[in-house]
Order: structure tokens, then sequence, then C-alpha cells
């Protein structure tokens, strides 16, 4: 089974060459590694080749203004593997993550698995307290066993220690066989608004989740290390218009899935400014609320019922 990597990246040179080292360190190689780079110039293309050795695996670099969506996108159509999988430029593989994560491929005698997802290991599995309680309160993401609430909104399977099916796979390391994604494609209205792209991995999971199986797997480790920022309040009005355009897209419209999707609003408005304490991002909130019915392409913009 020939495994492509994909990972898209944008001016961060130094979270690359960590990513890429720890892929080259796999007790399993993949088949070819294609970097999507969406920087104003092509100078991390001449750090790779000076750096890295370009022949097995393939390193294959990418320079393109594309938004994540569009940049997964680009690195699928570029890969020639019977498996992809998408990674961020802030992840570190355990040195047996690719090869748990085929095994749960080559396992699956009737290729009835379409994804698999591993584990990530920095980050703490928090089921209880007040903040997980309003959380699952306000029909937000929390940590269960990644299905999807009725808001639109996933919970996250991550830190669990037995392998299971999950509907969610989160974009930092998901892995998917190329015939899924022959059929289906990152949405790249996603960064329509702003450019960030929040929610494309919930997109992506929840439509191929509806028709076969998706998988979490312990024993494929591995850190997502992503910068600590707080979002501005562009990103935040990106994150609310996002939420509005997959909640319209992808969930049935019964009343307790729209009652479900308004508290989230307010959700993510309380955890803005009580948790964050971010009064630009809150007002980003409320921008991104007006954006639901004033910005919204007008195929997009009918009622809920």
């Amino acid at each position: 089974m020939a495994i492509s990597v994909v990972i898209p990246t944008k001016g961060r040179v130094d979270q690359i060459f960590i990513c890429l080292n720890s892929i080259l360190k796999q007790t399993l190689l993949p088949h070819e590694i294609i970097i999507v780079d969406s920087s104003e110039n092509a100078n991390l293309g001449l750090f790779l080749k000076r750096k890295f050795p370009l022949d097995l695996p393939k390193i294959k670099y990418i320079h393109s203004e594309a938004t994540l969506t569009e940049a997964r996108n680009i690195g699928t159509q570029q890969s020639s593997g019977d498996v992809i999988l998408f990674l961020d430029d802030d992840t570190i593989l355990d040195k047996n993550y690719i090869k748990e994560m085929t095994k749960v491929f080559t396992n699956d005698n009737n290729g009835k698995i379409a994804g698999v997802m591993g584990n990530i290991t920095n980050t703490k599995r928090d089921t209880s307290g007040w903040r997980a309680a309003l959380r699952h309160l306000f029909s937000l993401g929390y940590y269960g066993n990644g299905k999807f609430r009725l808001s639109g909104l996933s919970t996250w399977i991550h830190g669990e220690k037995k392998m299971m099916k999950t509907e969610f796979l989160s974009g930092c390391a998901s892995a998917y066989r190329r015939e899924i994604l022959n059929e289906f494609k990152f949405d790249e209205k996603l960064g329509m608004l702003g450019g960030y792209c929040f929610l494309e991995d919930a997109d992506f999971s929840y439509r191929v989740s509806r028709k076969y199986a998706l998988m979490y797997t312990p024993f494929a480790k591995l850190e997502h290390r992503p910068p600590t920022k707080v979002f501005s309040s562009e990103k935040k009005r990106q994150y609310i218009f996002n939420h509005f355009y997959l909640f319209k897209k992808n969930m049935p419209k019964h009343l307790s899935n729209i009652f479900a999707f308004i508290i989230s609003l307010y959700g993510v408005l309380l955890f803005t400014l009580l948790f964050e304490r971010n009064l630009k991002g809150f007002v980003g909130c409320f921008q991104g609320i007006k954006d639901i019915s004033s910005k919204f392409p007008a195929d997009s913009t009918e009622s809920f019922t």
C-alpha cells in the first residue's frame, strides 16, 4: 500500500522542517511527500532542496497561492498513492505513525474503512469540570465519541485508548483511501470570506461518514503543536460564517437542529469573552452573525426551513 503525504504550509519554515524530519524517521516510509506552499514566494522550495535529498521518499514541492482546502485538493491531484495522509505543518509523528495507520487499512479485508485518524497525545482529554459542561450545554465541540452534534459541530475522540469508529477525523492528521478522494473534494468555499478555512475537516469527514466507515486508532501517535494565539476579529468572523455555511449545507433542518445551532452561536460568544477574554474576537463573532444574512451567496440565504 503506497502512502502519499500531503502537507499544506504557509510561511512556517521551522515547523515544516520538524514535521518532515519526523516523517523521514518513520519505520514505514511513505511513497511520496507533497508540500503545497501558499507563501508569497517560493523560498521554501529552495530550502528543501538544500536540506533534504529529493529521492526516496520523493519530496514534491508545489508553490500555489491557495487556501487550505485548495491546497489539499491540489496535493491530492498531484499524488499517486493508494492512501493520502493529510498533515498540518505543525505536527510531529511518532516513528510508527504511518505503520500503525496503514495496519488499519490493510486489516480491513472488505475495504469498508474509508479513513483513519491517529491519537494526538499532547492534548488533555478533558471530560469533566464546568468548562466541559458548558461546551455540552451550548452544543459546542467537546471530548466524546467522535460523533457530530445537532448543531453541526463535532465531538473529539483523541485520547481514547482503544480503536473506535468515529464520524470526525481531525484535519491535522487524517488519511483517506484514494477512491474516497476521487468521490469527495475539500470545499473551497470555506475560505471565501477571509481565507481561513475553519471546520474544513469537519465538513469533509461529515460527508464521508454519511456513506463510509471512519476509524480512530490510538496506536498511531502524534503531537500537534499549533502556535498559541488569540484569534482576531476577522478569524472569529470567518469561524461563525463557516459554521453557518456547513450547518446549512450538511445538517437536517429539524427544529432540534436549528435550536442547537442557535445555542451554539451563543456558546461561541460566551467562550470568546469568558475564557479567551478576546474582546476583538467577540466583536468578530457579531460580524460573522451579520454576514449570515448580508454577505452569503444568494443561493444560501434561504430560511432554515
